[in-house]
This record gives C-alpha cells, structure tokens and sequence, in this order.
C-alpha cells in the first residue's frame, strides 16, 4: 500500500470516493486506454455532475457525449443505470455489492471497484491488470480469458487483502499492474513484491498469464453512400448489425443496384472493432429515380449534422468529405 501511496498517478476520480464518479471511470475504462477516455470523463462529469444529471438527461445528449470513445452501448446502459438510481433508491447510490450489481450495465468487476473503492468493502475486483500480477506472482496456467479463472483469483485476492484498506488495495494492484507489471515488459526491477513472485524468481515472466487465443475478426465490405440534395444530408438509423444503437450512420450498404446512382467513387476506409473489420469504399451518390427509400433512412439538415451523434467511422468520413469539398465540417 505504501508503494501505491507513493506512486499513483494524479487521476481526476481518484480526487473522491464518490461511488458515482468512481462507475463512470470504471466503465469508460473497460476496452480503452486511460489517457484516451482522460478527457471524456472529464466532459462528461462536467455536463453531468452527478446521477441525477445524467438520468434527467436527454438521450442524444448523453450518446453525443460518448462520441469516439467507442463500446457505445456502455453510454446506454450507464444512462438506464443511472435512471435506477434515481427511481430505485431515491438518488442515493447503493452500497451493498448485491445492490450495485442490479444497477444495468453493471457486471461482477464494477460492482466490485465501486465496492472497495467508493464504500471500502474488502470486495476483489479483477480486472486484465490484476489477473495479470496474480498469474506472474502464482505462476498459474489458468486461462485468464475463462471465468472460473477471475473467480479463483478473486478468492485468493480476498485472503490477500485482509487487514488492509480495501480502497488502497483494489486501485494498488491495478496501478501495479498499468505501470510495473506491464505487457510485454514487466519492469520487475520496480516492483515492490517481486520477492513473492514465482515467475520472476524463475525468469518467466513472459509465460504468464495464460490466455486461450482469440477469434480473428471477420472482414466485411460495403459501399458508403454521400448523398446530399439541396442542403440536406441522407443518413441512416439502420441499426439492425447490432452496433451502436442510437448513432447516426450514412447510408452503408452491400448491394449499390437498386437505390443509388454511384457519380463518383471518392476513398476507401477501415474501420476496426474487436470482433470485426469493415472495409469501405466511399462514394458520392445520388438517389435512384422512382425508388423508395429504406424506412431506416431520413433527411436532415447538413447543416446540423455536427450536433448529431455518429458512429467514429461515418463522422471520419463525412469530416474528410466535407473537407475536401470545402463544404462545412463537422
């Protein structure tokens, strides 16, 4: 503890253990980058301070405060779980851990955070960080990626973290883990309980943790349709993949033949999820005479289209378009 005391990084939620604060960094935290969603939790606590705030607030506000920062169905499930606050207990977080975890959106690691860190409840919370220190220390071939793996770690972490400040403890080890006990260079050297660690002792370091391998992403190619007819701009809610609900998109299609007049093919671009990768060719389009739109698109004003949440791969390519055009940009 006195190791992370000393060498925490200077974080905006850790200036409190406010429980709400402490789930939104948590959640913006999962699948991104601390110094990437730094300035998205920054804005987000500024326009919504508190539960209440972002409960009370307008949808298309909180997805456009989301923006780029990816995962977007977090934003949506940090809003209905914020809505429970509020009707279910009256604005007042929960504090017991079986409480937190009915909040939606909320699973058994983020229950647990906001648990030992907001309410100092010796509860284990196990993330990628912490299953990587324990699996170096233990030396286990236990697959990270299962979840009677977290389970057992959780177990031995509770016994680990008797008689200390559960607080301390949790963010202890994650931040162990985000600046010593790194991937792929662990910087043992640092360490304060490199002593205790069996793969350091043996030089293994590099063996753990153990992680069955991951699907590759599967590859999928359309054709995005520009299509802009006196000042206004066609966009697309077709959410049917699945993917960001809420977010406007352009028109993006498979098959060009029966509603577009392709005029001009303009540039290709990748979009990279975790589980897929869309390659797209981009292309300024005119609507096909007699044809009737998808009921999934609508018109609206080119001018507004920067007030609108889009989903990152669209707005980089609608900003690039504009851009070169020497239209108004996004």
């Amino acid at each position: 503890m006195d190791w992370y005391r000393k060498n925490k990084r200077d974080l905006p939620f850790r200036l409190s253990k406010d429980p709400y604060s402490v789930w939104v960094s948590e959640i913006m935290a999962q699948q991104t980058r601390i110094d990437t969603m730094l300035p998205y939790y920054d804005r987000w606590m500024k326009q919504f301070p508190d539960v209440r705030t972002c409960a009370e607030a307008d949808e298309n506000d909180i997805l456009k405060a989301w923006e780029g920062l990816g995962y977007y169905r977090r934003a949506k499930m940090l809003w209905a779980g914020a809505k429970l606050v509020v009707d279910g207990y009256g604005g007042v977080f929960p504090s017991n851990y079986d409480d937190i975890k009915k909040i939606p959106g909320i699973g058994d690691y983020t229950a647990a955070a906001i648990s030992s860190i907001a309410f100092d409840q010796p509860v284990a919370a196990v993330d990628g960080n912490v299953l990587r220190v324990v699996s170096r220390v233990l030396m286990s071939d236990r697959d990270i990626a299962k979840d009677a793996t977290k389970k057992y770690v959780a177990q031995i972490l509770e016994e680990w973290m008797a008689g200390f400040d559960p607080s301390d403890f949790t963010q202890g080890l994650m931040e162990l883990g985000a600046l010593v006990c790194k991937v792929p260079a662990p910087e043992c050297e640092k360490c304060p309980i490199s002593e205790y660690c069996l793969s350091y002792k043996t030089n293994s370091q590099s063996n753990y943790p153990v992680k069955s391998a991951s699907k590759k992403p599967a590859k999928e190619s359309y054709t995005v349709h520009i299509v802009i007819d006196k000042g206004y701009l066609l966009v697309s809610k077709d959410w049917t993949d699945g993917l960001m609900e809420g977010y406007l998109r352009l028109p993006q299609v498979e098959d060009d033949s029966h509603y577009f007049d392709i005029n001009e093919t303009l540039f290709t671009h990748k979009h990279v999820f975790s589980h897929k990768i869309w390659s797209l060719t981009v292309a300024r389009s005119s609507i096909r005479e007699d044809v009737e739109l998808s009921s999934y698109w609508k018109w609206i004003p080119l001018a507004e289209a920067d007030i609108q949440p889009w989903i990152s791969a669209h707005r980089k390519i609608l900003q690039k378009y504009l851009k070169k055009s020497d239209l108004a940009s996004l």
